[in-house]
């Protein structure tokens, strides 16, 4: 096994032996040819999420939550790509894999905390329920010729006109960024979403969590989907009023769906 597979398995595969695209001794899962990998496992659960910006000029917002979630957050930093097209990646780790829906309740939470004021249309948030598959970078991008990769932060400033690699990375460095990376432990990941308050998924029986649910107030299943964990956030008080905003605007889809498709 190459020294990049090694990383990235270590990072963002799901310990399912029931995924075939994850199989663990796979060399071939970077290159000319693209690898997409399954964020979704056979029990619903995940362990690598991604944020997608969708345009170059978005660098700025995507550099504010990459220092947020280490200066505010005290997570691990996320790896940083360039998409080989028009944007970048942040890719989140998680030590131990957890339900879909508080996943995508946690990058819900990072998008209303950190970027309410980006167009929705310019975020594409993974993993989702009808697109669970997600390309790994470094890979050679067929439409454009060009290569997506991990980078240094620290460098991110020199693709925003370009977020791509005109030629192959060198696979030893591209393991060398992810090297110095660390998944999310699963203790840091429930403070974080008290922090952001999102719920913890319950860790009760299938009996038990149904009684719990039917006694929970309406607000605190808002990990169950992303309307709900939108409305929560709407609806809370508590919550800053740039926020509450943000997810009415988000919610417009939802309840003013345009005419015609």
């Amino acid at each position: 096994m190459n020294k990049l597979t090694r990383e990235l398995q270590r990072l963002y595969f799901l310990r399912d032996p029931q995924c075939p695209s994850q199989t663990p001794d796979d060399d071939g899962l970077v290159g000319e040819t693209a690898t997409a990998l399954n964020m979704i496992g056979a029990d619903g659960k995940v362990r690598a999420m991604v944020m997608n910006f969708e345009r170059a000029a978005d660098w700025d917002q995507l550099a504010s939550v990459y220092e947020a979630v280490q200066s505010e957050l005290n997570l691990p930093a996320p790896a940083v790509s360039v998409s080989g097209g028009k944007g970048y990646g942040l890719w989140f780790s998680l030590a131990e894999a957890v339900p879909l829906a508080q996943a995508q309740a946690f990058l819900e939470a990072l998008q209303l905390t950190y970027l309410a004021e980006l167009p929705l249309i310019d975020l594409d948030l993974r993993p989702k329920t009808a697109t669970p598959v997600m390309e790994l970078p470094p890979a050679l991008q067929v439409g454009t010729g060009r290569w997506s990769a991990f980078i240094d932060p620290t460098l991110g400033s020199m693709f925003v006109d370009e977020p791509w690699l005109d030629m192959s990375p060198n696979m030893d460095k591209q393991a060398d960024i992810l090297a110095n990376l660390d998944s999310i432990k699963a203790d840091d990941f429930k403070k974080v979403l008290v922090t952001l308050r999102i719920p913890a998924a319950p860790e009760a029986g299938p009996a038990q969590q149904a009684t719990s649910q039917q006694a929970m107030p309406a607000r605190n299943d808002a990990a169950g989907d992303p309307q709900s964990f939108l409305l929560a956030v709407m609806n809370d008080p508590a919550q800053k009023m740039r926020l509450r905003i943000a997810a009415a605007k988000a919610l417009m889809p939802y309840f003013h769906p345009k005419i015609g498709g």
